[in-house]
């Protein structure tokens, strides 16, 4: 059976906590139950030289270089999700999740690919009292299958559905 692949839709890439959390809890557990993950941030990162856009004198140029890196980043991310299996969606930290992390919702319900787990250990409500998140996010999380797994002890029974699926995934066809 060929390797199983996950996208990793977070906003923890951008803060060195964040980071902290993606490198010592969340991509070693995922790694540990078998998943390979599809980490946006870093094959995003592989085309972006901050030595070289330091090295710009020109705003002109510095704001070419940036535009051009932008452009690439769709399209990246978009391989990505198309090379995988399933979506791994954090939603912590903030309110309101993520506009990139929704937007990756979106686009990897659209292209059809497989379930979306969703984590939100935040506890602050969402638009209301009924939802931790968006009826539209939390209406494709299901309609792909996935499961938004919300609320007290969310990150362990988040790893346990991942878990449970990778499994279930693995288990031979009976003929």
């Amino acid at each position: 059976m060929k390797q199983v692949k996950a996208y990793l839709a977070n906003q923890f890439g951008f803060s060195e906590t964040g980071r902290y959390v993606l490198e010592k809890l969340i991509k070693p557990k995922i790694q540990e139950i078998g998943i390979l993950i599809n980490d946006p941030f870093l094959e995003c990162g592989k085309k972006f030289n901050n030595d070289y856009l330091s090295k710009l004198e020109k705003y002109e140029d510095r704001l070419k270089y940036c535009i051009e890196f932008n452009n690439k980043i769709p399209h990246i991310n978009n391989m990505l999700m198309r090379d995988s299996d399933c979506l791994l969606a954090v939603l912590d930290g903030g309110h309101q999740i993520d506009d990139g992390v929704a937007s990756e919702i979106g686009y990897y319900t659209g292209i059809e690919r497989g379930p979306i787990f969703a984590l939100r250990s935040d506890f602050r409500c969402g638009e209301n009292i009924a939802t931790s998140i968006n009826p539209q996010i939390l209406g494709y999380i299901q309609q792909s299958k996935g499961a938004l797994v919300d609320g007290v002890n969310a990150i362990e029974r988040w790893f346990s559905k991942i878990q449970r699926w990778y499994e279930i995934l693995k288990e031979p066809e009976i003929i």
